[in-house]
Order: C-alpha cells, then sequence, then structure tokens
C-alpha cells in the first residue's frame, strides 16, 4: 500500500508541486520512505531547506502535525573533557613532584596519558601550570575567608584564615610544592604568585576601616605582605626537605606562627606578644582543606 504525505506546512502553500512524501506500508505495518514527489523550483525551492514532518504511525489518524521542541546550544552541558584533561595534569604534576622526578612537558604529558598539543591547550609552559594550581588553592582560601566575613567575622579574622589555609595547602602539598622548587620554570612564576597572593592582600586592604598606613599605598603593602609570605614558605620547605625524606609528618605549626607574626598587627588584629593561635587555626584549615577534597 501507498501513502502519500503532504507535511503541515506544504498543505497551505500555493506553491505549485509541493513536497509529498511517498511511504510504502509493508505487512507488518511497518513504513519505509520510497522518494518524494514535487517539483523544487521557483518559489518551492525555499522550501527545500525545512525540516521534513516525520512519517506518521501506522494505525493513527488527524493532521500529521509534529511540533517538538529541539534543545538549543546553549543548554546543552559543558563538555567534561577538558576538565578531566586539566585535572589530569594536575595529578601528573603532584605525582612526579612527590616521586621526585623530572617535571617536564614530556615527562606531565606522558604522566597523564595526554598529548603535548592537549597539554598546550591548556597551560602555555610549567609556569602557566604552577600558577595554575596555586590559583586553585589562593581561590579556596579566599572563598573560605568571604564565608567567615558573611558569617559576621572581622577583616581579621578573615586575613587570619586565608594565611592559615596557604599554610594549610604548603603542609598538605609539601611534597609536590618542594619538587616544583627544581622545576625548570623561570623567576617569571616567583613574580605571577606574587602577583597572585598581592590581589588577595589589596582586597582585605580595602576592606580594613583604619589603621592601614597612608604610604608607601595598598598595592605596594600587599606586594611586601605576599612576598615575605612565600620567602617563609619556600625557607621551610627546605628546611623540611630531609625530614621528608626520612619519613616523618610534617607539622606546619611554626610556620603558620612566623608567618603571622612577621605580618602586621595591623593587618591581622595580632598585638607583638599576643598569642597567634597558629595550632586552632591550622587545625580548622585542615579540616576545611580535607572536606573540600573530598567534595571535589
Amino acid at each position: 500500500m501507498e501513502i502519500r504525505i503532504t507535511p503541515a506546512w506544504n498543505r497551505s502553500s500555493s506553491v505549485p508541486g509541493a513536497a509529498t512524501v511517498v511511504l510504502a506500508v509493508r505487512g507488518d505495518g511497518s513504513a519505509a520512505r520510497s522518494g518524494e514527489r514535487g517539483r523544487r523550483t521557483g518559489a518551492g525551492a525555499d522550501l527545500a531547506g525545512a525540516r521534513r514532518t516525520p512519517p506518521r504511525p501506522c494505525g493513527t489518524r488527524g493532521p500529521l502535525v509534529y511540533d517538538v521542541p529541539m534543545t538549543s546550544t546553549s543548554e546543552r552541558a559543558p563538555d567534561p573533557r577538558p576538565a578531566r584533561t586539566r585535572a589530569a595534569i594536575f595529578t601528573a604534576a603532584r605525582e612526579l613532584s612527590a616521586a621526585d622526578g623530572e617535571v617536564t612537558v614530556n615527562a606531565l604529558a606522558k604522566r597523564a596519558g595526554v598529548s603535548r598539543a592537549a597539554f598546550y591547550s591548556h597551560f602555555t609552559g610549567l609556569d602557566a601550570l604552577m600558577v595554575a594550581m596555586l590559583q586553585d588553592m589562593f581561590d579556596a582560601a579566599w572563598a573560605r575567608g568571604r564565608a567567615a566575613h558573611a558569617d559576621g567575622a572581622t577583616i581579621e579574622t578573615h586575613v587570619r584564615h586565608g594565611f592559615s589555609m596557604l599554610v594549610a595547602y604548603v603542609e598538605r602539598h609539601h611534597a609536590f610544592l618542594r619538587g616544583a622548587l627544581d622545576w625548570k620554570s623561570s623567576h617569571r612564576t616567583y613574580m605571577l604568585l606574587t602577583g597572585m597572593l598581592a590581589e588577595l592582600h589589596v582586597e582585605a586592604l580595602r576592606r580594613i576601616p583604619e589603621g592601614v598606613p597612608s604610604r608607601p599605598g595598598r598595592e605596594a603593602l600587599a606586594r611586601s605582605i605576599s612576598g615575605a609570605e612565600l620567602a617563609h614558605v619556600e625557607q621551610w620547605l627546605i628546611d623540611t626537605e630531609q625530614a621528608a625524606k626520612d619519613g616523618e609528618q610534617l607539622d606546619a605549626t611554626e610556620l603558620l606562627e612566623t608567618v603571622l607574626a612577621s605580618a602586621p598587627s595591623w593587618y591581622t588584629g595580632i598585638g607583638p606578644e599576643d598569642p597567634t593561635g597558629a595550632a586552632e587555626l591550622l587545625v580548622a584549615a585542615r579540616e576545611y582543606s580535607e572536606r573540600a577534597s573530598a567534595e571535589g
């Protein structure tokens, strides 16, 4: 049996020779399109690119009109592959550094199971990789500080939380960071890290209502604070290198104590003779980091 179906958008058309789909219905009730009849010339050619109406299910009656909403590009879920590649490269960098392996682009790509081209599609080099990995940590520290501030904590509490999150990260990833000191990266990495930390400190300095020195200015003060912070971290990594190789459990409480005591008292809210509370702050930061890792 042969069924001729004129799509709904052709029925109201005055175009001569409007397209008609011809279906051949088999004995089992299934339908197969055998072709189209009708000329597509003149004005009718404009309809050639329109979506054709699908064949009517066998045994149904009534107008053959379909209105199936299409999913737009903006509604589609994002491609998860770039995030997976980025995470694999991060993991490879940590593993190679912890194993005292040479960290190069070739070694990272091989360890991560990706190509060199895939690596360079995410990072311009080792400098950019290091900065990206630490940027994730800085973002987490800043988010925790904002949450504490939203709960009514003072900006000084916010600052102390930020310092403790940095030190907790260093303690947790000491093998990676110690190995990263030997990466074939340039001094530009150190400058970029100082700049990233300085941006966070500038934001904190803007929120301090009083007590901030008028000279040399927020940006210069922020660079001084971040430079000292990184210098203390680097020295701690060097001082604890042998203990880590001997398998000792590292405790960065002393590092946090030094960082807090070295920062301006008007910034941390800790007086020259006041206890820093480093041990309690670091315990809280460790717990937060562990929860964040488990959830992420």
